[in-house]
């Protein structure tokens, strides 16, 4: 057993480091290798959402149906009638459960929506303090955060002409630059993001991968390849090109 499980171990770490080469190689160029890392993912998760979908039937629909839930029996009609969409003459028929869905999810979206990112926001702005506070870069934390709070309310809210003009422009001015910095704030903490999940898969090759027997002498000729991939048609010695009559 315990070679077993030393063996899917080695295989599963062997694959990921495979799959991480070709992925990361469409920065360089597309190439076939890529691509069949492409599909590969792709299939594995859609055949993933397909069992967990399967699954989730069985546990939350099919299951407390059997118990005694009748109320489930209306839940598979509604389901069901979702593929009336492929039939041409009653395909109508599946606008009524599907507008049932998306009104559901627009209505519990919007309540957490409003919760965590309204009524929380303004939560936590009328409770932070200026005064009284033992820190002073708190306090002038809060006291910057509060005015650029107003300001972005306040040009959003009186949104008519020549309210923007005059002296109350600078309200104005202070609105846009705040956003600015928060939308390059946004970019660049995304952007980072990227950067460490790709130190992290460097870290993976270097700390698993390299030291397991034989990923050094495989690394050079998974390069090779890729390199080999990359290349034009035209420019590769072998296969040579068909020529079409």
């Amino acid at each position: 057993m315990a070679i077993a499980m030393d063996l899917a171990s080695v295989t599963s770490i062997w694959l990921a480091a495979l799959f991480t080469i070709w992925a990361y190689s469409y920065t360089f160029r597309d190439n076939v290798w890529f691509k069949f890392a492409e599909h590969i993912y792709v299939g594995a998760a859609a055949g993933n959402l397909i069992v967990l979908g399967i699954d989730n039937v069985i546990r939350y629909g099919w299951l407390p149906l059997t118990k005694g839930s009748m109320l489930y029996i209306v839940v598979f009609l509604l389901g069901i009638l979702l593929y009336s969409r492929y039939h041409g003459k009653y395909f109508w028929i599946s606008r009524f459960p599907l507008a049932l869905m998306v009104g559901i999810g627009i209505g519990l979206s919007m309540r957490s929506t409003v919760t965590s990112e309204f009524i929380a926001q303004i939560q936590s702005t009328v409770t932070m303090k200026v005064l009284g506070v033992a820190d002073p870069w708190t306090a002038f934390s809060n006291l910057v955060f509060i005015i650029i709070t107003l300001c972005v309310v306040y040009f959003f809210v009186f949104t008519f002409p020549g309210i923007h003009k005059g002296n109350l422009g600078i309200i104005s001015k202070i609105a846009r630059y705040s956003m600015m910095a928060a939308f390059g704030y946004s970019f660049a903490n995304g952007f980072l993001s990227r950067v460490t999940m790709i130190f992290g898969r460097l870290d993976f090759l270097k700390s698993q991968w390299l030291p397991l027997p034989g990923a050094m002498v495989a690394l050079p000729i998974v390069l090779v390849l890729l390199v080999y991939a990359m290349l034009p048609a035209e420019k590769r010695p072998w296969p040579k090109p068909t020529k079409s009559k």
